[in-house]
């Protein structure tokens, strides 16, 4: 049984200009927030493994802004978000279900290349209503830190309430900037860093932490958000 799909649109990899656009993102049935959580986690977990150092990065601060609403200015990650589908290639990836509740996924890899997929699934996540935002972007962070095989072990942990949100930390925090800064490695910078510290810093901290570069997996989705959450306190 299909319980989730997202259908995306994709230009060739030789394409001159790298364009994705996201069609229908369906759910059926209730549990909305859940099936959408899971699938678009899996598909970050599928497609965001290859991603280099720099992309990691630049996925994490994409999610942090789509979470929070915020303009997202095109192009990201070298591919440019836009409404129009013509010249582009459609891809389709369902959430199924069995008779015995056990979710996997059914990924079409005929169009796009890994960073498409994982854009789109970003992109796909700012239509859902804001605390449906929330909880897939949960998803998402805990998809980039997985480490196992994509399927019903990982899906059953993507849904919302099931992912551990590192947002509370901050928000109990008697001073923000300084809980950020530690989260950073930035305690000792006498003033408030610059925009191109933070980031470096955010940089550096997250290969620190993911478990492609000998990180611990548990505990990986919250340590990435902890980072992510940092960033923006400090970026304002």
């Amino acid at each position: 049984m299909v319980v989730a799909e997202l259908e995306a649109f994709f230009s060739r990899p030789v394409a001159p200009t790298r364009r994705i656009a996201v069609g229908e993102l369906r759910l059926a049935g209730g549990g909305a927030p859940d099936a959408a959580a899971m699938l678009l986690g899996g598909i970050v977990a599928t497609f965001g493994r290859p991603l280099d150092d720099d992309d990691l990065a630049d996925l994490v601060r994409l999610i942090g802004d789509v979470e929070a609403g915020r303009r997202t200015p095109q192009p990201r990650l070298r591919h440019r978000f836009q409404v129009d589908r013509v010249g582009l290639k459609r891809s389709s990836t369902k959430l199924v279900a069995d008779s015995n509740g056990y979710f996997d996924l059914l990924i079409d890899r005929s169009n796009g290349t890994s960073i498409q997929h994982a854009l789109a699934a970003v992109y796909a996540a700012s239509r859902l209503h804001r605390d449906e935002r929330r909880g897939a972007a949960a998803a998402m962070r805990a998809g980039l830190a997985w480490r196992g095989e994509v399927g019903p072990e990982l899906l059953g942990m993507l849904r919302p309430g099931v992912v551990p949100s590192a947002m509370g930390a901050a928000v109990g925090s008697a001073d923000p900037v300084s809980w950020a800064m530690r989260v950073l490695g930035l305690a000792t910078v006498d003033d408030r860093p610059g925009r191109s510290t933070v980031q470096k810093a955010f940089r550096a901290a997250l290969r620190d932490v993911h478990p492609d570069h000998g990180a611990p997996l548990d505990g990986a989705a919250v340590r990435i958000e902890e980072l992510d959450t940092a960033r923006r306190i400090l970026l304002g």
